[in-house]
């Protein structure tokens, strides 16, 4: 069975010096919202088990101020940042329980598990396609348009549709 982060657990990240935001998009009472969040991998201290952290941008001074300097004694780990998993904390996981990944905002939104995987991955996806379009002899504009036409495809149907991130 695998290692999974659990309340209680102390994890630690490293955050960029300057972070690449995410918006994650979802429907909740009939409106359509979205939300930059900062996208940090974590570990866990003592556990075989990491993966990745969603820190609301509204969220994200008081989730800084909560953490903690990481002072490992091991030489070759320097600086980052570590805290420990609370109530304040929602969690994403696969149907198998073998990954999981964390979520710091406000409880009061409720969008679905799969738009924070998803959000990060078509991002990631949509930037390939336009390099492959764009090494293949395609203009910018036409490589991005395969950028969008893939994220446009993938939101059709999933607003409506999935598990809410769960509490610890």
């Amino acid at each position: 069975m695998a290692e999974l982060v659990e309340k209680g657990d102390w994890i630690k990240f490293n955050p960029p010096q300057e972070p690449e935001n995410v918006n994650i998009k979802w429907q909740q009472d009939l409106g359509n919202r979205e939300q930059p969040y900062i996208p940090l991998l974590y570990s866990v201290n003592g556990k075989k088990a990491s993966g990745s952290l969603f820190v609301s941008a509204s969220e994200a001074d008081a989730f800084f101020e909560k953490c903690e300097p990481n002072e490992s004694k091991n030489p070759l780990v320097k600086g980052g940042y570590k805290i420990q998993v609370d109530d304040g904390f929602q969690y994403g996981q696969n149907n198998e329980k073998t990954l999981r990944f964390l979520v710091y905002h406000d409880k009061s939104n409720k969008p679905y598990q799969h738009r924070f995987i998803e959000t990060t991955a078509f991002s990631n996806i949509g930037r390939k396609i336009s390099a492959i379009s764009a090494a293949a002899g395609e203009t910018t504009s036409e490589a991005k348009a395969w950028g969008m036409l893939v994220e446009q495809g993938m939101e059709i149907g999933k607003a409506f549709i999935g598990d809410y991130l769960r509490d610890f």
